[in-house]
């Protein structure tokens, strides 16, 4: 019976993936570490990353304080990063520039180990840990070198991630103002408020601070409404501070007219008390 070409194919195709990895075998067992050392930037140029890392691993210790050395270790950075082990990638990198200060590649190497921790960085609404960590490592790049080619990208992941961090502490005082409309929302009024007061601070020009100064009332106004009358005074007449500083940054906010119902219910509250 005769062979059909789609199976030939195949044929040869486990013929030619058998074939190259007896010879990875071969290579990975050698004692010629020269040898060793040329297959594994073969193939690194021909995209086989995680071959050619186990290769570098193996053989860095030989060539330590060599010539190769710096390439080994510049190759091998290059290799995590390439299969999306960006953790790994931004220490290797590290450990280059670090090792080889004096390297022309020390900068680049420098510039990758704080891309890789961008590539690695999460979402808006995950932990921003990562986030932290590119910022840092992308500032300390940019200080050491202000005249990089990479200062404009640079800048922009910076500007990119610290909108991340400001949606994300957006988000966490969303949480808290949600939780104040459960079952247990008293227990999340003063810490709503605490999230508002930190996120107007931490980013004083955000977009969402009209929102959340709206939304730092109406929580006031319910602290207040709900706290011991030795304590209800002080906090409506927060609240009535908040309203003012509302009014006098966002005149014309959709949120006005809600704002001053709770700023007339207030003023209400706090005649009931001089009454008493």
């Amino acid at each position: 019976m005769k062979k059909t070409p789609l199976l030939l194919f195949f044929v040869a195709l486990i013929t030619l993936y058998t074939g190259c990895a007896s010879d990875f075998v071969k290579l990975e067992r050698s004692n010629d570490y020269e040898e060793m050392y040329n297959g594994a930037v073969a193939l690194y140029e021909k995209g086989k990353y995680e071959r050619a890392k186990l290769l570098f691993e193996k053989i860095y210790p030989y060539y330590r304080g060599a010539e190769q050395s710096e390439k080994i270790r510049y190759y091998w950075a290059y290799c995590e990063y390439y299969q999306s082990l960006y953790q790994l990638s931004a220490y290797q990198f590290k450990e280059f520039y670090q090792t080889f200060g004096r390297s022309p590649m020390a900068e680049e190497a420098q510039y990758m180990e704080a891309y890789s921790l961008y590539r690695d960085a999460p979402d808006a609404d995950l932990d921003q840990g990562s986030s932290e960590q590119a910022v840092l490592a992308m500032q300390t790049f940019l200080n050491r070198y202000p005249a990089s080619q990479h200062y404009q990208e640079a800048n922009a992941i910076i500007d990119e991630l610290q909108i991340r961090f400001e949606t994300k502490a957006y988000e966490t005082a969303k949480l808290y103002y949600r939780l104040t409309t459960g079952l247990s929302y008293r227990t999340y009024l003063e810490a709503a408020l605490v999230s508002f007061e930190a996120f107007k601070e931490d980013y004083p020009d955000s977009k969402y601070n009209e929102e959340l100064l709206y939304l730092s009332v109406e929580t006031s106004f319910k602290l207040a409404d709900n706290s011991i009358t030795s304590k209800r005074k002080e906090r409506f007449d927060k609240t009535l501070d908040l309203y003012q500083e509302f009014v006098e940054k966002y005149p014309e906010s959709q949120y006005l007219t809600k704002a001053e119902d709770y700023f007339e219910q207030s003023k209400r509250e706090l005649n009931k008390l001089k009454i008493d």
